[in-house]
C-alpha cells in the first residue's frame, strides 16, 4: 500500500531479484579467474538490467498473464495494493522499460566478441516469457 518512486522500486528490486541474478552471472566470471575489469563491469550491468527486466515483466504478467499460466491469480498484485511498474508507469511505459533494459543488457555483451549468445538468449527470454 506504500507509494514508491521509480528510483525506490529500482533499488528494492536490485536488492532482490537483481542481486540473485547478479550473483549467478558474477559467479561464472569469478570461477573463470578473470581479472578483466571491463568484462566484470559489462557483466554486472548485464545482470542488473536482466534482474530489473525480470521484475518489470513479472509485474506486467500480473496485469496481462493468464492465471493458470502465471501460477497466481491475475491482478493479485493490484488486489494486494503492491507497488508495481505498470501501476507506477502505466502498462505501455512498463513494457518499454523492460525492452530498454534488455537492450541495454544485450549491448553490454558486446565486450564478449560474440561469445555471449547464451546470455543474450536468457535476456530475451526474460521479457518474452509468459510465466
Amino acid at each position: 500500500g506504500k507509494e514508491m518512486t521509480e528510483a525506490e522500486m529500482k533499488s528494492m528490486h536490485l536488492l532482490k531479484t537483481g542481486a540473485l541474478i547478479k550473483a549467478s552471472v558474477m559467479l561464472g566470471y569469478h570461477l573463470a579467474n578473470s581479472n578483466d575489469e571491463k568484462l566484470a563491469h559489462a557483466l554486472e550491468n548485464y545482470a542488473q538490467c536482466v534482474g530489473l527486466a525480470f521484475q518489470v515483466q513479472d509485474d506486467i504478467l500480473d496485469v496481462e498473464g493468464d492465471t493458470e499460466t502465471i501460477g497466481k491469480p491475475q491482478g493479485s498484485d493490484h488486489e494486494s495494493d503492491k507497488a508495481t511498474y505498470p501501476r507506477l508507469l502505466g502498462l505501455k511505459k512498463a513494457k518499454k522499460t523492460a525492452d530498454d533494459l534488455i537492450s541495454n543488457a544485450v549491448n553490454s555483451l558486446k565486450v564478449l566478441d560474440g561469445s555471449g549468445e547464451s546470455l543474450k538468449v536468457i535476456a530475451e527470454y526474460v521479457v518474452n516469457r509468459e510465466k
